[in-house]
């Protein structure tokens, strides 16, 4: 425990070293957030939009205003770094280690996550106080709490999406291009950019059945007041089952995967 202990204070150090891209990243939603916030605007002010997207304003601004940043926090980067320790046979030291792999990433990556988590909570804190007093969002301390938990529980959740896909890189050549295709697709997908099911009942149903819509979508409609009570708790649970489906199939992989890997002489 000693060990990941170390791994984790690693990752919040490296993050605070980069500081500056965390900060950037974070400002970099703020033009698509404007864009839309405009488009929204127009929508909703000369027609019935509420009514085709199954939002109401506030709802549909809050979202807009918290997707963006939420899709900046689950988003990963270490699959790169698995990749060259797969490719560059640098998963050799983990091996002669009594070194947990996927644990090893895993720590360093919640490690990175929590310093952009606590700039994150305090954008938040603003911009759910500015929807509070103009947009007329209700809030409660259990809505505001499930939005947390939700929230780790989405952190983790893209984490072990992305494992299995850096895992992929035992039996691809180059992968480079394929991180950064799923990386975007996965952003659209999961609700960063526009919530999914304002496309009708078809696309809310594949939602609900995927994984992707619990990284994003999920947790800001927790907080939008979107979701009801038992809404949430199906959500978490779903996302609790989906985090086990994600280990499990990361477990196979890197089994599969390491028998390649000294096969070919890794």
């Amino acid at each position: 425990m000693k060990l990941y202990r170390c791994v984790y204070q690693m990752g919040v150090e490296t993050s605070l070293e980069y500081r500056a891209n965390m900060v950037l990243t974070l400002l970099s939603t703020i033009f698509p957030i404007i864009i839309q916030t405009f488009l929204w605007n127009y929508l909703y002010g000369n027609g019935d939009a509420g009514a085709m997207t199954g939002y109401s304003y506030t709802e549909i601004i809050v979202y807009t205003l918290l997707a963006g940043l939420v899709s900046k926090l689950v988003i990963t980067g270490f699959e790169y770094q698995i990749n060259e320790d797969i490719k560059d046979g640098g998963l050799n030291k983990y091996l002669i280690r009594p070194v947990n792999y996927c644990g090893y990433r895993f720590c360093s990556y919640l490690g990175e996550k929590m310093p952009q988590l606590i700039l994150l909570l305090i954008c938040t804190s603003v911009l759910v106080a500015f929807s509070s007093i103009f947009l007329g969002l209700k809030l409660s301390l259990v809505r505001i709490v499930l939005f947390l938990v939700g929230l780790v529980l989405a952190v983790i959740l893209n984490f072990f999406i992305f494992y299995c896909v850096a895992l992929l890189s035992f039996w691809l050549t180059d992968v480079h291009l394929l991180f950064g295709t799923v990386s975007v697709v996965l952003v659209v997908v999961s609700g960063g950019v526009f919530p999914m099911d304002i496309f009708g009942k078809t696309a809310a149903l594949l939602i609900s059945l995927l994984p992707f819509g619990y990284t994003t979508q999920f947790p800001v409609n927790i907080i939008n007041g979107k979701l009801s009570m038992g809404a949430i708790g199906t959500g978490m649970l779903c996302q609790l089952a989906w985090i086990a489906f994600f280990w499990g199939l990361g477990q196979m992989m890197w089994k599969k995967g390491l028998q390649r890997f000294a096969a070919v002489g890794g």
